[in-house]
């Protein structure tokens, strides 16, 4: 309202100066922004750990507007302590799962599906010890995560919620 007073800020009396100007700030961060995988005016590649995961599609949360990120993974086995491949050399992609047939994620969203040229989901894979391989061309990627849902809700715990969801859990993804 027009009546109310505005803020003021008391001059520090303390001996180190200071100038006594106060200001209020809100910064804030897109969903899991809080750290990336930066290629910017680059190119790099991210590999995951071996995991396993239940699920069908794969969703990434990237800016790659001015360039693209491409996926392909990796079969792998593990026996005594190491990893290797079916054919006993470094981890390939599994056929129809490599990065030439993924289709290029080129925009800035939190919330963009990836999938290949086979068509395929991730169903033939779930369950398998694999790792992702993430290609970036002047890309950032803040997250993955892989999902039982067409739409992309991860299940996950939700931290302070955020537009369109209505409780403590991504459950539904928002329009």
């Amino acid at each position: 309202s027009s009546d109310a007073a505005p803020l003021s800020c008391a001059k520090s009396t303390s001996s180190a100066g200071s100038s006594g100007v106060c200001s209020t700030g809100l910064a804030t961060l897109r969903r899991d922004g809080f750290a990336s995988m930066d290629a910017i005016g680059t190119e790099g590649t991210l590999t995951t750990r071996p995991l396993e995961f239940t699920g069908k599609h794969l969703f990434v949360n990237a800016d790659a507007s001015q360039g693209e990120i491409r996926v392909e993974i990796l079969s792998v086995f593990h026996t005594g302590g190491q990893l290797y491949a079916p054919d006993g050399g470094l981890t390939d992609p599994i056929r129809g799962f490599d990065a030439a047939n993924c289709v290029p994620i080129q925009t800035d969203s939190t919330r963009a599906q990836v999938t290949w040229q086979s068509g395929k989901d991730l169903s033939v894979v779930a369950e398998n010890l694999v790792q992702f391989r993430f290609h970036l061309k002047n890309a950032r990627l803040y997250s993955f995560w892989v999902t039982d849902d067409p739409s992309g809700a991860s299940n996950g715990y939700l931290a302070v919620g955020g537009p369109g969801f209505s409780g403590p859990r991504d459950a539904v993804a928002p329009h």
